[in-house]
Order: structure tokens, then sequence, then C-alpha cells
């Protein structure tokens, strides 16, 4: 196509940048904040650059009659779909509520979710917990932030900032979403 060749060559280096975007992707998905937050950010750019080289590939093999067209726009669609569900701003925070603990984190009563805060770090499965108290961060009660604030801490072993400091809350949202 164009003078490029379209041979095995293409065909492994987009297996590679497949595998490579997948694993960034479900290892992020599966352990949030754990990947340093470039990579984090730069993971559906990659799928991206898959995305654009699988739809030369495929548009160039179909321009030759090599591949059905109908399959090669299915298949580049499907991809674009999938691209829109990694960007950050299409992950929904997890909040377990189908536990005692995750109910309580989503009570009316300020009490009640200041206790929920406070006790989830104590809890062998904490780390689920996470998304959950960063939304937490931003409570009406100055007593459930600050609960959820030291449960981060004790959690992920890093303070980003307390919910007071400017822009504490958005470095919590960016780096554990």
């Amino acid at each position: 196509m164009g003078g490029l060749r379209l041979g095995p060559g293409l065909g492994v280096a987009l297996y590679v940048l497949l595998v490579a975007s997948a694993g960034l992707a479900f290892f992020g998905r599966r352990y949030p904040g754990r990947l340093p937050v470039p990579l984090e950010t730069v993971t559906p750019w990659v799928f991206a650059v898959f995305i654009a080289c699988f739809a030369v590939y495929r548009f160039g093999l179909a321009n030759a009659r090599k591949y059905p067209a109908s399959k090669a726009f299915f298949q580049v669609g499907l991809a674009v779909v999938v691209f829109l569900l990694l960007l950050p701003s299409s992950r929904a925070p997890y909040v377990p509520t189908g536990t005692a603990l995750g109910q309580a984190l989503a009570d009316p009563d300020p009490r009640l979710r200041a206790l929920a805060a406070e006790v989830a770090r104590y809890r062998p499965d904490g780390r689920g917990y996470v998304p959950a108290l960063v939304q937490a961060l931003s409570d009406p009660d100055p007593t459930v932030r600050a609960q959820a604030h030291a449960s981060l801490v004790s959690l992920t072993g890093v303070d980003l900032g307390s919910p007071e400091a400017p822009g504490a809350v958005d470095a919590w949202r960016r780096r554990y979403p």
C-alpha cells in the first residue's frame, strides 16, 4: 500500500503493541495507583497507536482485496470503542457498596461515614476501599474528610495532601481514580 509492504513485520509490530497496551491497561485497572502516573496517562495512547497501525494494515488489505472491507471496518470500530473505554474520563470509581463497610461509607449519617473511613484502614481488604475513600475526601463533614485522608495515607503509603490543602483532592483523584 503506497510502497509500504503489509507483510509479517507489521503484523509482529501490531501484536507487540496490542500485548503491551493490553498488559498496561489490565494491570492499571486491576491495581489502580500501582503504575507511575505518567505511565497510567500514556496507557490509552499506546492502544491508540495500535489502532492507527491496525487500521492502516486492515484497510490496506481490504484495498488490495485480500480482506473483507466490512470486517475491517467492524474490527477498527470495535478497537475505537475499547480505546474510549480506556480513557480516564470513562473510569467510574468503584465503591464496594455490597459490603457493610461500603454501605457505611455512603450512609447519610456523617458519624457513621467517619467511622467507616477509619475502619477501612484496618481491614485486610482495605485497598479495595481506596476509590471510596478518595470520594470521601470531598465529604461535607470535616471529620469524614480527616478520617478518609488518614486511611488513604495508611493504605497507600503516600500522602498527597490533606483534603483542606489546595489541589490535594484533585491529586488524590488523579493518582487513584
